[in-house]
Formats: structure tokens, sequence, C-alpha cells
């Protein structure tokens, strides 16, 4: 392909396109999206004509085809596990426009560029797509496209890549549009508001993408992420996700965040993802500031921490800088406090079956769900690295990517049999997802559980005619009263319908075949 032969077009229509998760997993249960619509606001901002297809909103098969058909430029953005359906809908695009510049980023690509060049696509763009979008749209007009940071191209056989982009930086971040979601195809079915105010993570941990695409911590001004969480709820989103990999990663910015939405009225379902020893001052003290904060701010709010293992040697290995007993005492605290907390455990390559049983025990004495994954060869870790250089990993083909997912086991173990090894951790998710801790759960929350309503439902409640104050009163006292039970509910039957999904049991015989 020659770079000359794709400039001179003029740009006026751009499709981007987010494939869907493959098969039932924890990505497909929610939907969200991820990066293509605060992209597409960027674009949209700048003047062109956008729509976003993101396949686990609307669904798959429903991308508007007739659409994609009129536009100049196609977008894709793709994590490992959807690289495989990817590749499918960039044939498609491809069949149904030929003349039209396609380009694929994301996590994945900006990891592995070559991979993704060999799907057939015209460009690559690494890194912070929001940055290079529009300087590559206005290069594919009157270029050189050879000149913009970050984009990777295939040119007789040969990979190019140009210099890789810089880091968005804190101005940088600030100038960027609120995010406009009416830009996705079929919106109305986007179930959970996405709001951002932070990009990258300060922590260190080999197995994990994050810090080798965003490699500094930047936040963005707190006005803007408070605004995006209002907007979501005012357009009946009945949950908030914070996405950030660590919210707290400055902790004066996030109490600040915190106070800002409890200051504007927010009063739905919050989640965030930080670490567990945030609930900690430097001096070991409990944070009560941040606790309080954390539970005033929502209807209930959800975190997600890093749990990763129970076992210190493992977290020692990970670089986690953290140990299982302070990290259990954080988890007590922060329940104590009526948060619901959302464990991430890892299943590592050569964990052992009393590894996997230990780390179901300390899930069930301390987390309020549970995500127990397989580690997983994301493509630029240090983890991978060394799989790669001992022969581990056991899934390389572009279809058997979407076992990329965490729910499916990758590596080869010394002390287990994969198999064996996914077995194993089917029988934690069924222990914990038991139908006795969900009836326990039924029964403690609705003696037990009770918060005061926060005060953007005190102030909701106020606007209301009598009756309807008395309906809304009750249910937000039921929302909180039944929320961990609702979770354990719906965690419950999300693991029985991946254990019954075709996908999942073909899989199975692979794994038995393997042993």
């Amino acid at each position: 392909m020659s770079l000359q032969a794709e400039t001179g077009t003029r740009i006026k229509q751009v499709a981007l396109i987010e494939a869907g998760s493959p098969g039932l997993n924890i990505y497909s249960h929610v939907a969200m999206g991820r990066g293509v619509t605060v992209l597409a606001s960027v674009v949209n901002n700048a003047g062109y004509s956008v729509k976003a297809f993101i396949e686990d909103v609307s669904g798959k098969d429903s991308i508007d085809w007739d659409y994609v058909k009129e536009a100049q430029v196609i977008g894709f953005s793709s994590i490992t596990c959807t690289l495989p359906r990817t590749a499918l809908l960039i044939e498609k695009a491809r069949q149904a426009n030929p003349s039209a510049v396609i380009v694929l980023g994301g996590p994945e690509p900006t990891c592995n560029p070559e991979r993704s060049l060999r799907l057939g696509v015209d460009y690559v763009v690494r890194g912070e797509g929001e940055q290079v979008i529009l300087e590559f749209l206005e290069a594919l007009e009157s270029g050189p496209i050879s000149d913009i940071r970050g984009v990777s191209w295939l040119e007789d056989g040969v990979v190019h890549n140009c210099e890789r982009s810089v880091q968005l930086t804190k101005e940088a971040v600030n100038k960027l549009p609120i995010t406009d979601h009416s830009l996705v195809h079929k919106a109305e079915k986007c179930t959970v508001g996405s709001v951002w105010r932070s990009r990258g993570c300060p922590q260190r941990c080999d197995f994990c993408e994050v810090w080798q695409i965003w490699p500094r911590y930047v936040v963005r001004e707190d006005e803007q992420a408070v605004q995006e969480a209002m907007n979501a709820q005012e357009t009946g989103r009945p949950v908030v996700f914070l996405i950030d990999d660590n919210a707290a990663g400055n902790k004066t910015s996030f109490k600040q965040f915190l106070r800002m939405a409890i200051d504007a009225g927010f009063m739905r379902h919050l989640v965030v993802q930080l670490r567990a020893d945030v609930v900690f001052n430097k001096d070991g003290s409990v944070d009560r500031e941040l606790l309080k904060l954390l539970k005033k701010v929502a209807a209930s709010t959800i975190v997600c921490v890093g749990v990763e293992s129970a076992d210190d040697g493992n977290l020692d290995d990970m670089h986690k800088n953290i140990d299982s007993k302070t990290m259990a005492r954080a988890l007590k605290i922060m329940r104590r406090y009526g948060l619901i907390i959302h464990g991430m455990l890892i299943a590592l390559a050569n964990d052992t079956l009393e590894t996997i049983r230990k780390n179901g025990d300390f899930a069930i004495r301390y987390l309020s769900t549970l995500q127990y994954l397989f580690e997983t060869p994301l493509p630029g870790t240090i983890k991978t690295a060394q799989h790669e250089a001992e022969d581990r990993i056991m899934f390389t083909d572009l279809k058997d990517l979407s076992y990329y997912d965490g729910m499916h086991i990758t590596l080869r173990s010394d002390n287990t049999d994969p198999i064996e090894m996914q077995n194993a951790v089917i029988r934690e998710y069924r222990r914990f997802y038991s139908a006795g801790r969900v009836a326990k759960a039924f029964i403690t929350g609705l003696l037990f559980r009770f918060r005061f309503l926060n005060p953007g439902q005190k102030q909701y409640l106020r606007q209301l005619v009598l009756g309807k104050r008395l309906y809304w009163w009750l249910r937000f006292h039921l929302e909180y009263k039944l929320v961990q039970w609702s979770l354990l509910a719906v965690g419950r039957r999300r693991v029985r319908d991946f254990l019954k999904d075709p996908a999942f049991s073909e899989y199975r015989m692979r794994l038995g075949s393997m042993s």
C-alpha cells in the first residue's frame, strides 16, 4: 500500500465501531462500551459527521451498514478478546465500502500493532486516539501521514511505526469535549453511564497493560467529570461507572470530585475502582473522611478492588505493594461503612488447587461480589514476555484470542492440568454465588442494612408530590437494603448462563484433550 494513495480524500463522514464481546463474559454483561464514545465526541466537535456503533450496547449485527457505506473513514477499537470479532467486521466493512480508509486503535493494537495490521486495515493508531484522530483526518486530505506520531502501517510487507505519540497532558485532557452519548447508535440501550476523570495508574503491576499505554497518571478537571455523571443521571442511567483504573491515584483530587458530586445532587449508584489500602492515611490510621464521602455520594457505592490473590508470595511477585492481612483489614473497613466490595482475583499460571481454594475462602469472607479471572497474556506486559519466553501461552491463533477475556485459562501451569484449574475456579464461583448465600444476603439486607438518604435523594424527594415522594422514599431504602442480594443474584445467573454457553462447552472439550 502506498501512503500517497490514501491522501487527497475529502473527509465528511466517519464511522466508529467497537466489536461486541465474545460469548458470555465479564464485558458482555455491561452495556457501556469503552473508548469510542469519547473519540466520537472529539470528531463531532471538530465538525465531522460521526456515529459510534458499540455492539455491547446495541447488540450483535446492529451496525447501520448504510451509514458505514457513506463514510470516508471507518475506525475500529479493540481489546485482545474482541480482535477476532473485529477482524470479521473489518472484512465486512471493506466489502461494503472498498474506498474507505480503515484504521484500528485501542489497547490491543497499541501493544501489538503488527498483529492488528495483518487484519487488512490501512493504519493502526497507537496510544490515545483523541490526540491523533484529528491530525490523521486532516492528513488524509492533505498529507503527509508519515509525520503523525503514533501511526503504524504496512507497506510492501514491512511494518512502519511512527514515533510513539506523547501522552496527553493535563491541559490537553481538559480541552477534550464532554462525552456526547447521543452519538452512539441506539444509545437508549446503554444501561451504564461511563465517566472518566483520570488516565493511567501510578502502580506498576507486571501483569497489567494500563501503565504501558498511559505511563503517567493524569487527572482531568473535576467539573467535567461531575457534569458527565449528572448528564448520565438526567438521561435515566441507573448506574454511573467511573472508569478510571485507579480513581484515587491522587486521593486529594478524588475527594474533591466526591464532594462536588454530592453538592451537584448526584443520587444514583456509583461504581469506582480503587486500591484497598486507599482507606488508610500515610500514618496507617483509617481515612474516615474518604469512607464517609464514598458512602454519601451515591444511593450505593460499589468499590471494585484488585485483590488479585490472598497469597502474600503472589502479591509480592506482582509488585502489588500490599499484603493479604492489610488487604483484609481494608475490605472489612469498607464494608463496615456500607460500601459494596466487588473483588477481582486472579488465578495465576502457577497457582495450585490449594491456592485457588484459599482465594475462594478469602472472597467469601471479605467480598460482596466476586470476579475470579485467569491470568491472561495481554500484549506488551512484563508477565507476557516471561510467559512467551517459557512457552506457556496455549492459544495464539486469531480465532482463539476470544479466550483472552479472563474467563478462560490460556497459560500452561507446572502444577495443574488446564482443565483441572478451569474447573477449580468454576467451583469457587459456584461456592461464592450459591443459592444459600443469595438467600442470606436477602434476609440480612432486609433486616439489618440501613442508611440515611444522601443529599441528592433528599433534594429529589422535596420536588415530588406526597404520593410519589412516599414511593421513591421506599424505593431508595429498598434499593440500598437489597443491593448486595441483587448483585449476588445477578452474579449467580451470569455464572449459570456462562457455563451453559455452547462456546464454553466446546472450549472445555479442547482443554480436556490438551491435558
